[in-house]
């Protein structure tokens, strides 16, 4: 299972966990940092749009969670195998998720598929770029295991028809995905005894930029439209950016005082390489 907060790989647990699989033998390790980007990014992607079912049931649940997921990429679900009877391409990879839903346990299928008729970006995706081009289609449902999930895909399949998307509060869910500050806090005690101070002072940097930016990070999960997400991406990586790379930080500041779009672009691809650089370099510490 899961704790209240997604814990994803470095690019070298990436590696190391496919070699285990047996799935690396063609992999090399240059080409890690993509694919764990992309990761990443359809998983935040997967989150989304399973939390669009969800606000079916928002009045009943103000905060649904992930328990556990799991991987079957060789198990075609009822609808693929349809599919691909009909002779559609079978999907690439299927995950089953399943989510607390205030103390009922609810099945998600998730189909992923490969596209190549579609636009792919040049840049690497950002981990909350929602309108990221990756090549990937996601299939999101509920899984038919009750008379509720079935009402779920009929009402959600009119939705669509229809061109609308389930209603929800304002500040709904109420936490998305925050620590659970006292088991944080243990952990974060527990594993400082066995630091060096190269590693407690990354450590203490990166926790002040957590608790300084949690706000920022909070309205980017629940940004609702292009234009807002590149916003709300963007008044993050600034926050970020303010504590561990100011200099870039001023740079893009003074272009935005400029109006120069060319400018602004320029350094604000800076501060993003900045702030990468000091992930990269964090995780290089604890990497033993």
């Amino acid at each position: 299972g899961m704790d209240s907060t997604w814990v994803y790989p470095s690019e070298q647990m990436f590696y190391n966990a496919l070699q285990r699989k047996g799935k690396g033998s063609d992999v090399q390790e240059n080409h890690v940092s993509k694919m764990v980007a992309i990761h990443n990014n359809m998983n935040e992607k997967t989150w989304r749009q399973l939390l669009m079912w969800e606000r079916l049931h928002c009045k009943e649940c103000n905060d649904p969670r992930l328990l556990r997921f799991t991987g079957r990429p060789d198990e075609l679900s009822p609808k693929a195998r349809l599919k691909t009877m009909m002779g559609y391409p079978a999907p690439f990879d299927r995950h089953d998720w399943i989510v607390d839903r205030c103390g009922k346990e609810v099945r998600y299928i998730i189909d992923y598929y490969h596209d190549e008729a579609l636009p792919v970006d040049q840049r690497l995706p950002g981990q909350f770029n929602f309108n990221s081009n990756t090549q990937i289609t996601l299939d999101v449902r509920t899984a038919i295991d009750s008379p509720e999930a079935f009402k779920d895909r009929v009402q959600m399949g009119l939705l669509k028809i229809l061109g609308g998307e389930p209603p929800a509060p304002e500040n709904w869910p109420a936490s998305l995905q925050k620590l659970d500050e006292e088991k944080s806090k243990d952990r974060y005690d527990q594993s400082k005894a066995g630091w060096n101070r190269q590693q407690r002072k990354f450590m203490e940097k990166f926790n002040a930029m957590h608790e300084k930016c949690k706000g920022r990070l909070d309205d980017l999960r629940t940004c609702n439209s292009e234009e807002d997400c590149l916003k709300k991406t963007m008044a993050k990586d600034i926050c970020i950016g303010e504590m561990v790379c100011p200099k870039e930080v001023s740079s893009f500041m003074q272009a935005l005082e400029k109006g120069s779009e060319a400018d602004m672009e320029t350094s604000y691809a800076k501060v993003v390489d900045c702030t990468t650089k000091f992930k990269e370099e964090g995780e290089k510490l604890f990497q033993k």
